[in-house]
């Protein structure tokens, strides 16, 4: 009994081994590759139709529909109210009265709440349907996903056009970046701020990792920010199949559905941003990571499909790791879990010897180290803030590894909830302005 633990301990620890290593090479390739830039000439034919889901979002909804009509005069803006209880949908109908390129789409119960990509699907049908009717180039048409208190920055609409001139482009990213909630820093709030500048160096880290993947056009699609070419939106309902599939984390099974439709297929990621609120909240924020976890989890039947169709070799090695990424960060959980058993009946399974590990652990301390300095180099951070910054690393580790047990007990319990994000009113949002990012600078 004790060799038989003693050796499902060993794989247990080497496959945490295993993980480790992987993820040491994507943080060094996303450190250090350079930036791949294949901007074209600007296509000035291209038209935009912002899609904007909402449920309950009173508080921002009129700011975000200022702002896109701000940055894109002549785009159209849908907005999809999901059965809201509050004035969403008397706010948004008051803005359309006064803007004939703003459109209300209601969902009413059952349907509605069934969930983002569900909703998505639904609304993008209809504003196709008008397109055509109208005999628009769906070649020249693109949908861009919008949160609804998602912000757009005014040099984003011009580097999808320079990106998206390509037809091979069918879906870009934008970068997503973090504003700071009102108010003062206070011990009440510590925490909160905490984790909101840990969102915003997460996302700064993602657009490395995202460059990194621009390298084999399969950036992450990540919902807010998300550019989809409407030509490519039709022929996957004209196909039977929906561009964004029936799981929490419908974005990014969305990208891996475009790769999975041809080897042609570019997935792009935009340097310029759309910001969005921060989660302030350790439960919520553990809660959301749980769902996006969840929905990865779900999209574990694409595997089958990434390696028996012709989809290039990076890119299908990186969206595998993706794939499989919850399910080897349990192992991670797992170890700590048996640690009392080991202690209990004395016995372990791979033991590394104490140089090996000190290595291990400098080479993961510097990789964070690494990031806090890049991060903090782009946005100018006082050296307090770089101390806050720092502070801050174990505090989200925390909320991370909260999320992951949550997220395999929905997975196999088969909880479906959709845990709704609660925002709220910022500064300036009557005229339009975006309230301030948490860091100011950039490259």
């Amino acid at each position: 009994m004790t060799d038989a633990l003693h050796g499902l301990l060993t794989i247990l620890d080497l496959l945490g081994l295993l993980m480790l290593g992987l993820y040491f090479l994507q943080m060094l390739l996303a450190a250090t590759l350079p930036r791949p830039r294949r901007l074209h000439a600007p296509d000035e034919a291209l038209n935009f139709t912002f899609v904007v889901p909402a449920l309950n979002e009173e508080a921002v909804i009129e700011a975000t529909v200022r702002n896109l009509r701000e940055v894109a005069p002549d785009a159209r803006i849908a907005v999809i109210d999901d059965g809201s209880d509050d004035r969403t949908a008397q706010i948004v109908e008051r803005l359309a009265a006064g803007d004939a390129r703003v459109t209300l789409l209601r969902r009413h119960f059952p349907e509605a709440r069934q969930g983002k990509g569900r909703a998505m699907n639904w609304a993008v049908s209809q504003v196709l349907r008008n397109l055509r009717a109208a005999g628009a180039n769906l070649e020249k048409e693109v949908f861009v996903v919008i949160d609804a208190d998602g912000r757009v920055t005014p040099g984003l609409l011009p580097e999808a056009r320079r990106v998206m001139a390509h037809g091979d482009v069918v879906a870009a990213q934008a970068r997503v970046r973090i504003r700071q909630s009102p108010g003062q820093l206070s011990l009440k709030t510590a925490v909160g701020r905490m984790l909101e500048q840990q969102q915003d160096m997460e996302f700064f880290i993602t657009r490395h990792i995202q460059l990194m993947r621009s390298w084999w056009h399969s950036a992450a699609l990540c919902g807010n920010g998300q550019f989809m070419r409407a030509s490519y939106v039709a022929s996957m309902f004209g196909a039977g199949q929906t561009p964004w599939p029936d799981v929490l984390l419908e974005d990014f099974g969305s990208a891996v559905e475009a790769r999975l439709v041809s080897p042609r297929h570019r997935l792009v990621f935009l340097e310029e941003a759309v910001t969005q609120q921060g989660l302030p909240d350790l439960r919520r924020f553990s809660r959301q990571r749980a769902r996006w976890t969840q929905g990865t989890m779900q999209c574990l039947p694409y595997l089958a499909q990434l390696w028996s169709r012709p989809v290039p070799i990076l890119a299908r090695l990186d969206l595998s790791y993706f794939i499989l990424s919850p399910w080897l960060s349990g192992i991670i959980v797992l170890s700590f879990l048996t640690q009392p058993l080991r202690w209990a009946l004395g016995t372990q399974g791979l033991v590394l010897d104490a140089q090996v590990s000190a290595v291990i652990t400098v080479i993961n301390v510097m990789i964070q180290l690494q990031w806090v300095a890049r991060y903090r180099r782009e946005n100018s951070l006082s050296l307090g803030r770089t101390a806050f910054t720092l502070a801050s690393l174990p505090v989200y580790g925390f909320a991370l590894f909260l999320s992951l047990p949550m997220a395999y007990k929905h997975y196999f319990t088969g909880r479906l909830t959709w845990d709704k994000s609660q925002r709220h009113a910022e500064p300036g949002e009557r005229s339009g302005q975006p309230a301030e990012l948490l860091t100011v600078g950039s490259d």
